[in-house]
């Protein structure tokens, strides 16, 4: 910890030398720097009048520029009566050159349209800009991914942002059919998952297999892996914000895509000014199971989910949009067994709502403010009549954000913004006729305010300090969360960035890592204080070669205030009732090479990276890896144009397999309860390690006509764990044997899928 400490410190020093020892250049830049026309605008896409995130607009003469927000807007300084040469680009955008002159203080509206163009091998400009654009933005530790970039890679059934995440260095899981992200040494519940500002409280389907987001229905993805801003919180490690498409302004479209395991369609057409999109998704593995009789004669159980996304858009005038967007999504299983006289029935999922209004009280200040509703709900019966056992968990989250960015100059760009949460948590757990062994019903309120800005003294430097503060009703406490980012330009090739914060975190989660469909949240109450984690960042991002980036990003996170679920743990009324606390920490370093140019496109991630915990109530206090603790995780994924037709796809992953508890004993138990039941008894707590975890996928993807002149569908051919290696999913002892013999559960063995879509 004192070393990056140090570090940090260091790059802080580095850079008030740096202005200390060279007055005479910064006063030449705000000489030089007479700025006193502005423009700004929204940048869209040509074909269907979306606007573009993280899309750019520089002139390079002056080494300014600006980057569009989650609004697609942009504002820009710039000096008058001067011919000035704006470049506009963004990635798989054909770039646009106009020439302007601005009178003295003027304030000139300028939207762009870009034309979408084929990454193909030679065309490396436009790239290469982006890339550089990306390296030198101020955020550290920021990943975005476009769902074009996954589409001819292996889907195992399904196309998922999750397991694309999941390739990305310091981005860990705990299975391959958990959907969970672990991102550098934290848990699920630690990652602040927005999709339009909504936030989703368990983004996963089939027992954590897929997750929630139907990826014909997205339009960005953005996962901050740690150092990010004061405008976001309530949590200790990462943030996902997921962006739903607006739809297509100018003509009606739509996409349809049948696979083995489920099918989705998505429709998007004008409306006004404005449009209407509208995504599903459902599996049919109930429907296929019925049908040829096999749900009766094996007695299966009858499982499906779906998930609905909507979103309208409108324009009112110059100044003002409007956008209001829907989620709803299940999972449903029913089982009956005649012969055992039992039922398990099983529905959880989430829903969520966002409406939002954007208006402009001038070039330079930007104002957004959602109103957003998320409900998550969780439903278990089991068994018949007296032997029930049922569980009920239900959150509603009623939230109203708003934010402004003023940009004051090329030099300064202020955000601030409030947050208000109306949280309603339900917990009701009975077994049988006998009173609840847990009934929790809870309203808190939860508030935020925030400010930051982002200062470029000059064109290498970008100081980004911010503050927020924020609190909830349960407990009466202030989290005081100081932020810091700092970005120098080393050269045109090399960036240095380093980042320290504060995060609280007020909700609490009660999960089995194995089985996500049970999850129980609840806020901190007088027995137990808010989590609260310290993260450093240092990296470092080059262009080693044309269309290649490195990136070198090394990080400490100090946690306090941490839980664990208590065993056997049916009720409660407080938070220590239910969970053991303790402290954690985690540091790694993290390897990334891309290339996104050409017809080979991919990267390759590696992270060494450790984690531990202490509770004072586990293992007598020691220190122990958590389940997800892997020391050494590669990844390497490759796209291959084969020509216009034909692309290849392959992953291929290895892990150090994850830790668990061994058992070094079985009691054999008289008392009454346990009839002679054979109890394990465990060694250190994740005291060993299962074998190491490695997979390799491969896909095709073929485009063709489908009653159409135009290339209008795709063939995919997708072939998960090609060498057909079951993993270790987790290892227990058998009992029912004597003697009893450890056993090892295995994941998936090899699964060809195909699937086709078709657009129109």
């Amino acid at each position: 910890m004192k070393m990056f400490r140090h570090l940090l410190a260091f790059v802080l020093l580095l850079g008030c030398s740096f202005a200390a020892q060279n007055p005479a250049r910064a006063s030449v830049v705000r000489a030089t720097d007479s700025l006193d026309a502005v423009i700004s605008g929204y940048i869209k896409d040509s074909l269907s009048g979306e606007t573009i995130i993280g899309a750019t607009v520089r002139v390079r003469s002056l080494k300014r520029g600006a980057v569009t927000n989650k609004s697609g807007y942009y504002v820009l300084h710039l000096p008058s009566e001067t011919e000035l040469l704006l470049e506009v680009n963004s990635l798989g955008y054909r770039s646009e050159f106009h020439k302007i002159r601005l009178s003295s203080g003027e304030k000139l509206t300028l939207d762009f349209n870009l034309a979408t163009e084929s990454i193909q091998g030679g065309e490396i400009t436009v790239e290469t800009d982006k890339e550089k654009e990306e390296r030198e933005a101020p955020q550290v530790s920021r990943v975005e991914i476009k769902p074009s970039q996954i589409a001819s890679l292996p889907k195992a059934g399904e196309s998922d942002i999750f397991r694309i995440l999941q390739l990305i260095p310091g981005v860990q899981t705990i299975s391959e059919i958990s959907a969970g992200l672990y991102v550098r040494g934290g848990s699920p519940d630690q990652n602040l998952i927005l999709l339009d500002g909504s936030v989703l409280y368990n983004p996963s389907h089939f027992f954590g297999f897929f997750s929630t987001f139907n990826s014909d229905a997205i339009k960005d993805v953005e996962l901050i892996k740690g150092g990010y801003p004061a405008e976001y919180g309530g949590r200790l490690s990462a943030v996902l914000n997921v962006t739903d498409k607006d739809g297509d302004l100018y003509k009606t479209n739509g996409k349809i895509t049948l696979g083995l395991i489920s099918s989705r369609g998505t429709i998007e057409t004008p409306i006004g000014d404005g449009a209407l999109t509208l995504s599903g998704r459902r599996t049919y593995i109930d429907l296929i199971l019925s049908g040829i009789g096999l749900q009766q004669s094996l007695d299966l159980p009858n499982y499906h989910f779906y998930d609905l996304n909507g979103k309208f858009t409108q324009t009112l005038g110059p100044y003002d949009k409007i956008a209001v967007s829907a989620y709803g999504g299940s999972d449903n299983l029913n089982f009956e067994n005649g012969k055992a006289a039992s039922s398990v029935e099983m529905d959880w999922g989430n829903q969520s709502g966002n409406a939002s209004w954007t208006h402009l009280f001038s070039n330079e200040l930007f104002m957004k403010l959602n109103l957003n509703t998320s409900h998550y709900f969780s439903v278990l019966n089991f068994g018949l009549g007296t032997n029930s056992f049922n569980f009920n968990n239900q959150i509603y989250d009623y939230t109203m954000h708003s934010d402004f960015e003023y940009s004051l100059g090329n030099q300064n760009n202020f955000k601030t913004g409030i947050q208000l949460s109306s949280y309603h948590f339900q917990l009701k757990i009975t077994q049988g006729n006998n009173p609840p062994n847990s009934n929790i019903d809870l309203k808190p309120l939860y508030y935020a305010v925030y400010l930051s800005d982002e200062w470029k003294p000059d064109e290498k430097w970008a100081i980004s300090p911010g503050l927020r503060v924020d609190g909830i009703t349960t407990r009466p406490e202030l989290g005081i969360d100081p932020r810091i980012t700092i970005r120098y330009i080393l050269s045109p090739d090399i960036t240095l960035k380093a980042s320290y914060g504060i995060y609280h975190q007020y909700l609490k989660l009660a999960s089995n890592p194995l089985f996500s469909a049970s999850d129980i949240w609840l806020p901190v109450d007088p027995t137990q204080a808010a989590s609260v984690a310290d993260q450093y960042v240092i990296g470092v991002s080059t262009a080693p070669w044309d269309g290649f980036t490195f990136d070198v990003e090394t990080y400490y996170k100090n946690f306090t205030n941490l839980v664990e679920l208590k065993p056997n743990v049916l009720g409660g009324s407080s938070l220590n009732d239910i969970f053991f606390l303790g402290n954690g920490f985690s540091y790694g370093i993290e390897f990334f090479l891309q290339k996104r140019v050409g017809n080979w496109t991919g990267w390759l991630g590696y992270t060494l990276a450790y984690t531990r915990r202490k509770f004072p109530d586990i293992d007598k206090g020691a220190v122990y890896p958590p389940t997800y603790d892997r020391r050494n995780d590669l990844n390497l994924v490759v796209t291959y144009k084969v020509n216009d037709r034909w692309t290849l796809g392959s992953t291929f992953v290895y892990a150090t397999g994850q830790a668990y508890s061994q058992t070094t004993a079985l009691y054999n138990a008289v008392e009454p309860d346990y009839s002679g039941k054979l109890i394990p008894i465990d060694g250190s707590m994740n005291g060993l390690r299962l074998e190491p975890y490695n997979r390799l996928d491969v896909s095709a993807t073929y485009s063709c006509s489908f009653f159409s002149e135009k290339r209008n569908a795709e063939l995919n051919f997708d072939i998960y764990n090609v060498y057909n290696h079951r993993n270790v999913w987790f290892r227990r002892i058998d009992t029912s044997v004597d003697p009893a013999v450890s056993e090892d559960i295995r994941l998936l063995p090899i699964l060809p899928t195909f699937g086709f879509q078709i657009k129109f």
